[in-house]
């Protein structure tokens, strides 16, 4: 009887652990990504932006310093038909510290996979 309350004792305990872990990881890349964001914001800051919404954060174990932010960008004018101007632009972000720099801009995409490639140096396909 004692042997199996241990071992219910234990698998719950291992449960929690691993409840726990997973919140933990999670939390990290929603930590990440808020900070990529920011990131991007004040990049584009001084660059008469409206208004950016993210579309895409992606991180691959095969590049662990690097991450790929995708964005569409509304600038402060408007094109001929008096709609603000939209842009859809990619960046390749490196790891600086705790937080993220701004490599280069890049290929626009919503595709992990794309972007995956994309941090890879691999061209972009036209499909």
């Amino acid at each position: 009887m004692h042997k199996r309350q241990t071992r219910v004792s234990v698998s719950r305990l291992s449960f929690l652990s691993l409840l726990c872990g997973l919140a933990l990881a999670a939390g990290a890349c929603n930590s990440a990504r808020a900070s990529a964001e920011k990131t991007v914001d004040e990049y584009l800051k001084n660059q008469g932006v409206r208004e950016v919404k993210f579309d895409l954060f992606h991180t691959d174990s095969k590049f662990p310093d690097k991450s790929y932010v995708s964005a569409t960008i509304t600038h402060n004018f408007a094109s001929s038909d008096g709609n603000f101007k939209k842009e859809y632009l990619g960046f390749i972000l490196n790891r600086e510290g705790k937080g993220w720099r701004v490599e280069k801009i890049a290929g626009y995409t919503t595709k992990e996979d794309q972007a995956s490639n994309i941090l890879s140096g691999e061209k972009r396909r036209n499909n």
